[in-house]
């Protein structure tokens, strides 16, 4: 009750006798000099303005300080507080102990005898400053740093969950050690690892760094649902930026707003939709996944963007080249649904069997003519088909399927109407000895047009190193963010309580309105996010 301290519930419960109603709860009573200060502030409006966190930051008069102590502003702070606590300055350690202080302060390791003999003998005035020049051009540096962040963005070598199965993202790991010893620009360091794969033309290094918001668990158990281990991950990225990158445990919205809290439960999932639409999706594989190939491979890469350079222009080639380094955008199986005797075999990949079906919901057929699809079958193959909208739609895909020892990739024409449509796989294989048995497991779909530049000078040896790549297994592999292309853009919903089978209002992606605004420039999408992250606004405001 602002103005009225006398009806206050707020005042009633720090006042009150009874233990089961006074606050704070199970401890003793606030000190009455404590209470006077709260009812004064009722009294005078009870004006709750913005945590001091979320104010920009603004200029401080620095106190004089010591003419004998001190090399800075911070030392001068430091000094006006110990003449407030009546303290003297410690003196200033030996240069043995600086030695071993700062050594194993920037690389974790005791200086080298040659780097500790050249600053013990040093008289001049900038031994220190060389002492720490010598230690940051050290790998050591770049190594020590990087395990500070590595628990941050909550590294490990494997998946995590039931399995715990291995998971390759060393590569990463590397980034991190090179960024760190190249004095990487704090601002370069956080866009690449947020929204590296949405710079123009992203460079290897630059995919890498997303993996940074690829350390996420991922379940493999069987029985598990992929769509609740997506949106898990996606949790975990929105609060890890906020932890790791601005310091604020945003979860606490998650489920509900508070009544004194600056983010609202409605900041949460606006917030949420930027990561929302990466096209991981709890897959086995950990796709996608960056492949950097290795010799003989790698020389055939760059043959082929050399033709395509030459040759074909605009989207087609980077589409191509995309899907050669990402293997995206394909459809994941495991969103397929409706099933008929078929299944997610263990939660991973599509399973048909004889007479088997099931259903991918709502997909963009425009322009699409061909559909490579990666699968796997026994002895004989059997019949697949691709009906449109039904079971018993039209048919716009056909193919007896060819026998495979492990994973093959096929690519089959695509007689496809124009437009969003739901497609019904089915499967018939007589030669199957049992319902049970499985004929054949599909693990992504690639809706695309062929290949271009058919009957220009190098196509065939274009197509041919194209086809070589995509099954190639001559690669390193690393775990990455990819984003949806427009027709696989998802809603983000509002999740009522926390919970995502509860889906609330659809929200559009947005930054809590206690903070800066989005830059006028910035995309609704993770750059956006990242060019926000590291805006200069109000630091250049305050210049002016």
């Amino acid at each position: 009750m602002p103005g009225k301290p006398e009806e206050s519930e707020f005042i009633r419960r720090l006042t009150i006798n009874d233990p089961e109603e006074r606050m704070p709860y199970k401890h003793e009573a606030l000190p009455a000099h404590e209470i006077k200060i709260l009812k004064n502030w009722v009294k005078q409006g009870a004006e709750w303005g913005k945590h001091w966190a979320y104010i920009p930051v603004s200029k401080e008069n620095v106190p004089e300080g010591s003419k004998d102590w001190g090399q800075n502003d911070i030392d001068r702070f430091i000094y006006e507080k110990l003449e407030e606590e009546d303290l003297a300055p410690a003196a200033e350690a030996d240069k043995s102990t600086l030695l071993r202080r700062v050594s194993l302060d920037l690389t974790g390791l005791p200086a080298s005898e040659a780097l500790s003999e050249k600053f013990l003998n040093d008289p001049s005035g900038k031994a220190y400053e060389n002492l720490v020049d010598g230690l940051l051009a050290s790998p050591a540096y770049g190594e020590r740093w990087t395990s500070l962040w590595l628990d941050l963005a909550r590294y490990a070598d494997t998946k995590g969950y039931e399995k715990d199965a291995h998971r390759s993202i060393w590569r990463y790991r590397d980034w991190l050690i090179k960024a760190f010893n190249d004095d990487k620009p704090y601002d370069d360091f956080l866009i690449e690892q947020i929204a590296g794969d949405l710079l123009p033309n992203p460079t290897d290094a630059q995919y890498i760094a997303t993996a940074f918001q690829r350390n996420t668990l991922t379940n493999d158990e069987g029985g598990t649902d992929n769509e609740e281990y997506r949106t898990a991950a996606v949790i975990d990225r929105v609060n890890t930026t906020w932890e790791a990158l601005m310091g604020t445990t945003f979860a606490c919205v998650q489920c509900h707003s508070h009544p004194y809290d600056p983010f609202k439960h409605e900041d949460y999932y606006r917030f949420m939709a930027f990561f929302n639409n990466t096209r991981d999706e709890d897959t086995f594989e950990d796709f996608p996944l960056l492949r950097e190939y290795k010799q003989d491979d790698s020389v055939k890469f760059e043959k082929l963007k050399a033709w395509l350079s030459q040759n074909i222009q605009g989207g087609e080639k980077e589409q191509i080249i995309r899907f050669l380094k990402t293997g995206q955008p394909v459809i994941n199986s495991v969103t397929t649904d409706a099933f008929t005797n078929s299944a997610l075999a263990d939660t991973k990949w599509l399973s048909l069997r004889n007479n088997g079906s099931s259903r991918l919901k709502k997909i963009d057929l425009t322009n699409k003519t061909e559909l490579m699809f990666r699968y796997a079958t026994g002895l004989p193959g059997g019949l697949w088909q691709i009906h449109a909208d039904s079971l018993k739609g039209p048919v716009i895909a056909s193919t007896l399927l060819k026998p495979t020892q492990g994973w093959q990739v096929a690519t089959i024409e695509l007689n496809a109407p124009g437009g969003v449509h739901d497609l019904w796989l089915t499967y018939s294989n007589p030669a199957l000895k049992t319902p049970e048995e499985n004929g054949a497991t599909f693990s992504w779909f690639y809706l695309k047009q062929p290949f271009p530049g058919k009957g220009l000078p190098g196509f065939d040896s274009a197509y041919k190193y194209y086809n070589e790549l995509i099954v190639s297994g001559n690669y390193t592999a690393t775990p990455i963010l990819v984003e949806n292309p427009a027709d696989m853009f998802r809603t983000t919903n509002i999740f009522d309580r926390g919970s995502w089978l509860s889906k609330g209002d659809p929200v559009q992606a947005g930054v809590p309105a206690v903070l800066n605004a989005m830059p006028a420039r910035a995309p609704k999408n993770r750059l956006g996010l990242a060019m926000w992250l590291t805006d200069k606004k109000i630091r250049l405001r305050q210049e002016r």
